[in-house]
């Protein structure tokens, strides 16, 4: 009763609008983020989808869900969070995603946030896919696998790179140094572009006996190649 009435008092704040809100995001901003409509349950992207990234590059995912279109206002947040140290982003992203995962969590065993590489986690101070998926794996109660799921090299960042050196840029990148035989993971990330890091990370997991993963993200980049979106 105590604590229910010092969060009268200090009600959470939207991270948007600064208004009262229950939890993360308020309804009028939660809303004004776009959605993936109509998405394509293999790669996330709306339907039809022109170009499936699938069809060009090796796919070891086994479904995608990334609700939120990866544009403004949404991007702000995102962008925040990963680059300018607003680390309680993260709780709020992972309720926005979180709110959408109920129908897909079934025979989801644990969840595995991409890792960083240790040097930029000391330089960023938390690593901001582990953070959503903290709040996600809270909401889901599923636990997340953080420990013996390690990112070997701090190569470029991939934001740097097209389609194609994004793969190679990747290429021996994680170890799976933990037990994860037989799991049925979901791998959280905050956005999905081309699809090279969830792959390359899935393709690392069903080296380790890991069931086909699924691929869980805040937000999805929709391209021209992609999908009819972009043409409206």
């Amino acid at each position: 009763m105590k604590f229910t009435g010092i969060a009268n008092l200090f009600p959470e704040l939207c991270p948007r609008c600064r208004g009262a809100t229950a939890r993360g995001f308020c309804s009028g901003c939660s809303g004004d983020f776009a959605i993936v409509a109509d998405a394509c349950e293999r790669c996330g992207l709306p339907r039809p989808v022109m170009h499936c990234p699938r069809l060009g590059t090796p796919w070891h995912v086994d479904s995608v869900v990334a609700p939120f279109r990866y544009s403004m206002p949404l991007h702000q947040h995102v962008q925040a969070l990963k680059y300018h140290r607003a680390r309680k982003l993260g709780r709020a992203l992972g309720l926005l995603l979180a709110e959408r995962l109920e129908p897909h969590r079934d025979g989801i065993d644990a969840l595995v946030a991409v890792p960083m590489h240790a040097r930029r986690v000391r330089q960023r101070g938390y690593n901001q896919a582990v953070e959503i998926a903290r709040t996600v794996a809270a909401e889901l109660g599923l636990p997340l696998l953080v420990r013996g799921i390690v990112r070997r090299s701090a190569a470029p960042p991939q934001t740097t790179l097209d389609a194609s050196r994004r793969r190679v840029n990747l290429e021996g990148a994680f170890s799976i140094e933990r037990a994860v035989e037989g799991l049925k993971l979901a791998i959280v990330d905050d956005v999905i572009t081309t699809g090279a890091t969830i792959n390359v990370l899935a393709r690392s997991l069903r080296a380790a006996r890991a069931r086909t993963p699924n691929a869980w993200a805040v937000a999805r980049t929709l391209s021209e190649k992609g999908s009819r979106a972009e043409f409206r």
